[in-house]
């Protein structure tokens, strides 16, 4: 089995930095060098601190004038960023070396952050996966739900328990997914939430 399918009890992923303009590609990309490894208690408290309330800040101020393509380079090069599937070596599929137990499931488009919340609030709630940590997107109009893989889809492979838990949203809460989310490297870049929320489990230093 592919090691990128194959979850481990280690609780550990990979945080990677800003992004940076490629002369080759011509645009602004996500970085591929690894920071350091950290754990959902240093997501929960990053999002919940004043660290990165400058950046949000600004990318919703922005909002209103920009368009789609400046606000994707903001958070490219403002926002850190990790990929919860796991450890990486490398910003790429080929990259991990070892899976989380987590998946992070990105639901956006939403009309107003009321509607982020009331959803955020709705998936903290639901009985049938385990939230492990919860909060509005960047932009607002959004919600990061990172879950422990339940067990009815943990033989899967990351794309088949995206879309698994992707339809699991739809049917019962008529919400649609982000479907790109399904690549194994995906990077979830990290706001400003002062209404976070983290599953006590998660938190070590009581």
């Amino acid at each position: 089995m592919n090691q990128q399918n194959v979850l481990s009890n280690n609780t550990k992923f990979t945080l990677f930095g800003k992004g940076y303009w490629s002369e080759k590609a011509q645009k602004y990309v996500p970085s591929t060098k690894p920071k350091r490894n950290v754990d959902i208690q240093w997501v929960g408290d990053y999002v919940l601190s004043e660290r990165a309330k400058v950046q949000t800040t600004e990318l919703r101020q922005m909002m209103a004038t920009a368009t789609d393509q400046q606000l994707r380079d903001y958070k490219l090069t403002e926002f850190d960023a990790v990929a919860g599937a796991g450890i990486f070596s490398y910003g790429n599929a080929a990259g991990l070396s070892v899976r989380s137990p987590y998946i992070v499931i990105d639901i956006d488009q939403l009309e107003s952050t009321e509607e982020a919340r009331a959803i955020q609030q709705t998936l903290i709630a639901d009985k049938n996966v385990e939230t492990a940590l919860c909060f509005v997107s960047p932009k607002g109009l959004g919600c990061k739900w990172w879950v422990e893989v339940p067990e009815w889809c943990q033989n899967m492979t990351f794309a088949e328990q995206y879309a698994t838990l992707s339809r699991y949203i739809g049917y019962e809460y008529g919400v649609l997914v982000d479907s790109t989310g399904s690549n194994v490297n995906r990077l979830c870049f990290l706001p400003y939430d002062p209404l976070c929320y983290i599953n006590p489990k998660c938190i070590t230093n009581k």
